[in-house]
């Protein structure tokens, strides 16, 4: 598609319009949310500049496959470490622990559709200590150190957290498309708005996730005993 000229008419495109677009570098080899094609048209590429916006802003830059692949490994390897850790600390208390790290948001929503918002707009990795409880892979670990056994998966978590995780990217698009109609010269959300908008809805999936944290642990020591 970015092979050629993109016409809108006389018509600015919508945000939807523009983030449905295939996401393929611009010529320079760099991929941009709004790419260059669209700073070219005299019109749009005008308004957006008026706005403050830039073609090379941070903001417009997407982040590679590689550059993801090297962030979730990091943080992969920080939960290792932390892990490693909390298995030490506990062993010089109790005498003993094997305990594994259990995800919130576990592993099904990160890899499916809905995991790039979390990730790419949201800017929060799975494996990070946010989304993550300790617990325990065994009985003698549980009975030693009094944390809940690790149940593998927990079916109606995921369930519950799939649907929080639809709906707080439903919002973000909501946002993000009244910041849109500001930046192509309607009235909607400024752009300061707009990053207090993402910056809520980032504390109220993370509290949220913490909240989630107390009540699986409660569920699993009532249904471990």
């Amino acid at each position: 598609m970015f092979g050629r000229r993109t016409s809108f008419d006389t018509r600015k495109p919508t945000v939807a319009e523009i983030r449905a677009m295939p996401r393929t570098p611009d010529a320079d080899g760099v991929t941009r949310v709004i790419p260059k094609e669209i700073w070219d048209d005299p019109k749009i590429g005008n308004m957006l500049r008026e706005c403050g916006f830039a073609p090379d802003d941070p903001r417009n830059i997407l982040p590679t496959a590689d550059d993801y692949i090297a962030l979730f490994e990091a943080s992969r390897k920080r939960l290792g470490e932390r892990t490693e850790t909390f298995n030490r600390e506990m062993t010089a208390r109790h005498g003993y622990c094997r305990a594994a790290p259990f995800l919130v948001i576990d592993h099904t929503i990160w890899d499916g559709e809905h995991g790039a918002f979390l990730y790419a707009s949201m800017n929060l990795i799975g494996f990070d200590e946010w989304n993550v409880l300790m617990l325990a892979t065994d009985m003698r670990t549980k009975e030693a150190c009094d944390i809940a056994g690790h149940p593998g998966s927990i079916p109606a978590v995921t369930e519950v957290m799939t649907q929080r995780v639809i709906d707080w990217k439903r919002r973000h698009e909501t946002a993000l498309d009244a910041y849109g109609v500001t930046a192509l010269g309607g009235q909607g959300m400024t752009q300061e708005q707009y990053e207090d908008e993402k910056d809520t809805l980032r504390r109220e999936i993370v509290d949220n996730v913490g909240w989630m944290k107390s009540r699986i642990i409660s569920e699993l020591l009532r249904v471990q005993g």
